[in-house]
């Protein structure tokens, strides 16, 4: 037995929604046993944390473990701020077994006005297999001979061409989704496995124990393995196979099934599915009709699995809601099920309070309005400031009774709660902020509760599992969480940081 003692330790109670702070914490081997040091005996070992703040682990409920590997370091293109840097960074490139792979430019934040586009990879890597992902992963750039080694049918949707009818090497909608996949196929099983572990520890460092990875793209055959190599990661992992096929979630023993299942694109790549057009023109495209999502959905509550999708524009968020409705009736699932959203940019109320009604998981990343949120910027200039101001509506949906689920969709985002958890705090916004309580929930217990985890772990608790961090500083008395520095991170009673 250990105890924690000298603590600010909270522990959080459902029914009340309320946390309450208490003086230690108590752990008999994997397990919590008490939050009162006074309740063990003597001989037990003390350990005394000088005031320091614990929390139960955080969860990080939407995450590219892969790709936020490989773009750490050097790969990572997003402070890039013109067309220049961009293009000195990545004729500086490194190549992995003759690849070039890099992401994270963002065009939305260059000075300069310009956009990304294959020059650099063409003077620099013009006969390596290259390509550079933009931040948002919904949109990518490649040289010639990688649309060589692509062999892309010429009519895939997103093949960007010039007036001369060339491929210019940017991709969109399928094109972007085929060539992402066959990318990180062609990557070498070892360098793979050393991105994902690097990931893993960042993750681990940063307080995120809890991680819902997106498996995005691979063969039927392969998710068991790829599901098997993240158990010998850091952390405790709760896969999202990103195909809308429950049956594949009953095989491999999942309560749970999609994630990134691709209802609509993105605002920064302006393929969103919005009823109003983007600023550029357009309304993006529904990648699915609503027969196909009506029979994934249909066949996900009749089988008992959590089905989800990822759904940013106004008409994908109102395809998903209306689909839900025709299978539930209007009420959360009669099996339990945890039906969800990812992201939920671009709401209604009537979406809002749709999910609340009939139990709809919102699985949100509040450092996109972080990023993009506010005047003059992405979301203001892609879609028109009277809707920026509707959007990622926390405080909406926390106030409608809506569960509310945080990630960050590293690498899009950093791989970080406590930067999310800050920007629950700051949104643009003022109506949509949450709470530091509601803002922890939403990292913790909400997170549990997506991965039917809530039972084992997501709170500090007797009889749960120790899974906890130790923060310098009291993010429930007053201290920013962007200024809080994790300084343990604990699994099952080790600590693993």
């Amino acid at each position: 037995m250990l105890a924690l003692v000298n603590a600010r330790a909270y522990a959080y109670d459902p029914g009340r929604m309320a946390y309450t702070r208490h003086e230690a914490l108590v752990l008999d081997g994997t397990r919590i046993v008490a939050l009162d040091a006074g309740e063990v005996g003597a001989g037990v070992e003390r350990r005394d944390l000088d005031g320091a703040t614990v929390l139960p682990a955080f969860a990080d409920c939407h995450v590219h473990l892969t790709d936020t590997g490989y773009f750490l370091g050097e790969r990572n293109l997003y402070a890039t701020r013109s067309y220049d840097a961009y293009f000195a960074q990545v004729a500086e490139l490194p190549r992995d077994d003759g690849v070039v792979f890099a992401g994270q430019y963002d065009e939305s934040a260059w000075t300069d006005g310009r956009a990304a586009d294959a020059a650099p990879l063409e003077a620099a890597h013009a006969a390596a297999r290259a390509m550079l992902v933009r931040v948002d992963g919904h949109s990518c750039v490649v040289n010639r001979a990688t649309l060589a080694w692509l062999g892309l049918p010429p009519e895939t949707p997103g093949i960007e061409r010039a007036a001369d009818g060339r491929p210019t090497g940017k991709l969109f909608l399928d094109a972007n989704w085929r060539a992402q996949a066959a990318f990180l196929a062609g990557l070498t099983e070892a360098s793979k496995r050393r991105a994902e572990r690097r990931a893993a520890e960042l993750a681990i460092r940063n307080g995120a124990l809890h991680l819902h990875a997106q498996l995005v793209g691979f063969p039927r055959e392969a998710y068991a393995a790829e599901i098997e190599a993240m158990r010998g990661l850091p952390g405790k992992w709760y896969p999202k196979i990103c195909e809308p096929d429950p049956q594949l979630a009953a095989e491999l023993g999942l309560p749970y099934i999609g994630g990134d299942v691709f209802l609509d694109g993105s605002i920064g790549s302006c393929t969103a599915a919005v009823v109003e057009p983007f600023a550029s023109g357009g309304t993006g495209t529904l990648t699915y009709s609503d027969d196909r999502v009506y029979a994934y959905f249909a066949t996900a509550e009749a089988m008992g699995i959590s089905a989800g999708v990822h759904a940013i524009g106004d008409r994908a968020i109102e395809q998903c809601i209306a689909t839900w409705e025709r299978v539930l009736g209007g009420k959360p699932s009669a099996r339990g099920n945890r039906h969800f959203i990812e992201h939920f940019e671009i709401a209604r109320p009537e979406h809002i309070e749709a999910c609340a009604r009939m139990g709809i998981y919102l699985s949100m990343q509040p450092q996109f309005d972080e990023l993009w949120g506010g005047a003059g910027r992405m979301y203001d200039e892609r879609l028109g400031t009277a809707r920026m101001r509707t959007m990622n509506a926390l405080g909406r949906a926390q106030r409608a009774g809506a569960v509310l689920c945080g990630g960050d969709d590293s690498p899009v985002c950093e791989l970080k709660p406590l930067a999310g958890m800050q920007a629950c705090l700051d949104h643009h916004e003022p109506s949509e902020r949450l709470s530091a309580e509601e803002a922890l929930t939403m990292y913790t217990y909400n997170g549990a509760r997506f991965g039917h985890a809530e039972r084992e772990t997501g709170r500090l608790a007797p009889g749960l599992a120790a899974d906890f961090v130790v923060l310098d500083r009291d993010p429930l008395a007053g201290a920013a969480f962007a200024q809080c520095t994790v300084l343990e991170t604990w699994s099952d009673g080790a600590r693993l940081y």
